[in-house]
């Protein structure tokens, strides 16, 4: 299977992979949280996840879509 991600929804999906709140994404991009939430949607139906929980959601987008190199891999986290 084949995903796309237009620029903006792969923005707003790479910002939101650390699980914050929408506001806190909409605040690091300039965008209001409903222009987020929009892209979001619209980004899960594009990777075919809507069918998942509200919950999981979000987590099985940013797999979905690392796996397929529309968003940068996960940081590697430095050791304190």
């Amino acid at each position: 299977m084949t995903f796309h991600l237009s620029p903006r929804q792969a923005l707003v999906l790479a910002a939101a992979a650390d699980g914050v709140p929408l506001s806190v994404v909409a605040t690091r991009l300039g965008t209001t949280r409903t222009q987020v939430a929009s892209r979001l949607s619209e980004a899960y139906r594009a990777l075919d996840v809507v069918w998942l929980p509200r919950d999981e959601r979000r987590a099985e987008a940013v797999r979905v879509a690392r796996r397929h190199g529309l968003i940068p891999a996960e940081a590697k986290r430095e050791a304190a």
